[in-house]
């Protein structure tokens, strides 16, 4: 499962009406949060609520787009994507509520297992792209896709921290795609396309 570590000092208590109890961390710092934290619904469902990056004071445009972005995340069908389940502010604090995946990264699989090869490699490829498909189609993107981001869990790979921003500038389906086929790469310890087996080769090298 995901590496669940105290909360810092300085760490949040509480946000909205969710209790922080601890960490989840991540493979690298994400610039776009300020941390991923672990808390329960009412009936004991583990969550996850991650802190977004804070502006000091949102306006009210500020918060309508956030909420309204948050309310097409919650659309995201749930094929290969973590659901989202809540979002709100606490004060000047944005803050998204997903399903905890428990499971290792792709990172740490590979990491304490080694490179994944035949299929158990196809079916990370189909997953992840399923995942990042229902993103897109909710017209969103996911914006920080890589190998912390696909937890493998015991239903398969799913799609974890996608952001709420629609496609603007450097964000966009078409480098979600060539984020997905870089972590392929990284999943099978390859260097180049060619190196691949067929028929991930060609789909990796047309994105």
């Amino acid at each position: 499962m995901p590496l669940v570590t105290p909360l810092r000092p300085d760490d949040l208590r509480r946000v909205g009406r969710y209790r922080l109890s601890s960490r989840i961390a991540e493979g690298r710092d994400d610039p776009n949060s300020a941390g991923t934290f672990l808390s329960r619904l009412p009936d004991g469902t583990p969550v996850a609520v991650t802190l977004l990056a804070r502006t000091a004071a949102p306006d009210s445009a500020s918060r309508d787009r956030f909420t309204a972005e948050a309310t097409v995340a919650r659309r995201v069908a749930p094929f290969c994507a973590a659901r989202i389940l809540d979002a709100g502010f606490d004060g000047g604090q944005p803050f998204l509520v997903s399903e905890f995946i428990e499971g290792l990264s792709l990172a740490e699989t590979v990491a304490a297992e080694g490179p994944l090869d035949g299929p158990v490699l196809a079916a990370l490829a189909i997953g992840a792209a399923t995942g990042l498909t229902s993103i897109h189609q909710a017209g969103l993107v996911h914006g920080d896709f890589g190998p912390d981001h696909v937890v493998l869990g015991a239903e398969g790979p799913r799609v974890v921290h996608f952001s709420t921003t629609p496609p603007y500038g450097p964000a966009t389906p078409s480098a979600d795609l060539l984020a997905w086929g870089q972590t392929i790469l990284f999943a099978a310890g390859r260097m180049d396309v060619a190196s691949l087996p067929e028929p991930l080769r060609n789909t990796v090298a047309a994105c």
